[in-house]
């Protein structure tokens, strides 16, 4: 009866213990999530002379909480704006070519308001009204050089980021005939800085991180970044990882590798443009990484190998990629999901983040839904598993 009496006392002591264990174990676990096609669309008419394709567009919500689609429109070099509410157009900016408000041709944009927008055009940066009036003018030149930024665009996600009264952009390597190496990368400015008040540009000391070793080893360099209010986050499309900086002078750099791939992704290596082109769809790698400011996580979209057939077209394809899914980071940085898209129904380059979700175009030209007269986006929900 005495040893009895032992193990239940015991056995209570212990219990406490087990239960805290198993707390913390349940505090532990890693939560699972997945994007998945939910019911609400957006879908917005068009003019006859707006593509339903662009390379550039975001939205942008007013202090009075109105949401907007600022979408460039290659074809008459205005920027559109629509209103995501009640799915109508607003009001078109049209982007001057010659005169005293001569931009030229542009691509990519910033709204600050719906009054003060920057457009990229190569080496400047000029910020107009709602008229189209230049308000004033930003050029990208350094003390020692010209800063070669890399247009801040929607399909390759690298949008100007506003901090401080300053803009910041990403530089893309020079094109040259020189190959570079690891040592080459560690030496190139990868972020300028430009100063709207003092109009002062230059490159920050944050500098490429070491994507490959040999000469040409590897040389897709191209990149997407996103910014959190306090974090930079760099997606380059060669990497398993992502690298994030705070302070623009180093990195830190997180595992960030997709489930669809073997390895790492492949260098295009073919001798002639027609092929790289297929390669570029093909070719297994990562894509845009966005932030999601109202569920606090990051989405980084990879694209998986694939074969592409003759009876395809590649210029089609080169807008809309083939097969693609998106993984899901937390704040920490840490995958909690991915998801793989069925091929041929969406365009993963054309999306926007709204308080109810992300929103990814199904206007895909193959889709059998596909219609040239609407932009036409489906609310992705973000659901734990």
């Amino acid at each position: 009866m005495k040893n009895i009496l032992k193990y239940l006392l015991s056995f209570c002591v212990m219990l406490p213990l087990f239960s805290s264990c198993k707390g913390n174990m349940s505090k532990n676990e890693t939560k699972n999530y997945s994007l998945q096609p939910g019911e609400k669309r957006i879908v917005i008419p068009i003019d006859d002379n707006t593509s339903c394709y662009s390379m550039s567009m975001f939205s942008y919500i007013t202090p009075e909480g109105i949401p907007y689609l600022s979408y460039e429109n290659e074809q008459t070099n205005e920027l559109n704006f629509y209103r995501l509410d009640s799915c109508k157009l607003s009001h078109k900016i049209k982007i001057a070519m010659e005169g005293p408000d001569a931009v030229g041709r542009f691509i990519g944009h910033t709204v600050i308001d719906l009054d003060n927008i920057l457009i990229f055009n190569q080496f400047k940066i000029s910020k107009i009204n709602k008229s189209g009036k230049i308000l004033d003018k930003y050029d990208l030149i350094t003390d020692t050089q010209m800063a070669l930024a890399h247009p801040p665009t929607s399909k390759v996600y690298a949008p100007m980021i506003l901090q401080d009264s300053s803009i910041y952009l990403y530089q893309a390597l020079k094109f040259s005939d020189k190959h570079y190496n690891g040592d080459d990368l560690e030496k190139y400015p990868l972020c300028i800085k430009v100063n709207m008040q003092t109009k002062q540009t230059k490159t920050l000391p944050l500098t490429y991180p070491r994507l490959w070793e040999a000469k040409n080893e590897n040389g897709i360099f191209t990149c997407s970044r996103d910014y959190d209010g306090t974090n930079f986050v760099y997606s380059f499309f060669i990497s398993n990882s992502i690298h994030v900086t705070n302070d623009n002078k180093t990195f830190k750099e997180y595992p960030c590798k997709s489930r669809y791939i073997n390895g790492s992704p492949k260098n295009h290596t073919a001798p002639d443009i027609k092929t790289i082109r297929k390669e570029s769809i093909e070719n297994a790698s990562y894509g845009n990484i966005i932030y999601d400011k109202y569920r606090k996580v990051y989405y980084r979209f990879f694209q998986p190998s694939c074969e592409v057939s003759p009876n395809e077209n590649i210029t089609d394809l080169m807008k809309t990629g083939k097969k693609f899914s998106i993984m899901i980071l937390d704040k920490d940085f840490k995958v909690i999901g991915e998801t793989l898209f069925p091929e041929n129904i969406y365009i993963p380059v054309m999306f926007f983040i709204l308080k109810d979700g992300l929103y990814i175009s199904d206007n895909n030209f193959q889709n059998p839904e596909f219609n040239e007269n609407v932009l036409s986006f489906r609310r992705m929900d973000l659901i734990e598993l």
